[in-house]
């Protein structure tokens, strides 16, 4: 929170004024020359303090722009049309911080914060040493990267940017819960 000039001037009459050697009134002399210091401090702190909702794309309004110029296109396409503030931010901020994890909680959180409810599906590899039904064989160890991911249609635009992150030696396959209806 910004102070103001005056804020500023009383805290350097106090904590940098010596007591008895000077006037640290208010009024005084010594004040209103401090004061004429003070109100570019207080500019500045104000100016600080509107930027701070700057410092993450997914709030960003006057900076918006130079974050999607560092990001440059979405790969994706989701990019594309017109799009409102808040659907422009929450797409700079998904791909801001979009390799901070590649776990299905991150997956989860990305879709959540898309607008969407997912879900992930890790199978249980049923490979337990040499384990054979007949001649055919359950499962293989590969069964431990796949990850079925259950989107509710197909357009929600989340296929590409997860097959982008995904782990590379994660099998991601997708189902569609208004399919399954």
């Amino acid at each position: 929170m910004s102070r103001t000039p005056e804020q500023i001037r009383d805290e350097w009459l106090h904590d940098l004024m010596p007591p008895g050697a000077l006037e640290r009134s208010p009024d005084g002399n010594l004040a209103k020359f401090l004061l004429a210091f003070a109100g570019p401090f207080a500019a500045l702190e104000s100016d600080v303090d509107g930027l701070a909702q700057e410092i993450s794309p997914g709030t960003a309004v006057g900076l918006l722009a130079d974050y999607e110029a560092v990001l440059g296109p979405d790969p994706c396409g989701r990019d594309q049309g017109d799009l409102t503030l808040a659907q422009r931010q929450a797409l700079a901020f998904q791909r801001w911080v979009a390799g901070a994890g590649v776990t299905p909680a991150f997956f989860l959180a990305m879709a959540e914060a898309a607008g969407f409810t997912i879900t992930i599906e890790e199978p249980d590899t049923p490979v337990h040493g040499r384990v054979r039904c007949g001649t055919a064989r359950y499962g293989t160890a590969d069964l431990r990267f796949l990850w079925i991911v259950t989107l509710p249609n197909k357009n929600t635009g989340l296929e590409c940017p997860m097959q982008r992150l995904a782990p590379a030696h994660t099998t991601l396959v997708f189902k569609y819960a208004e399919a399954a209806s």
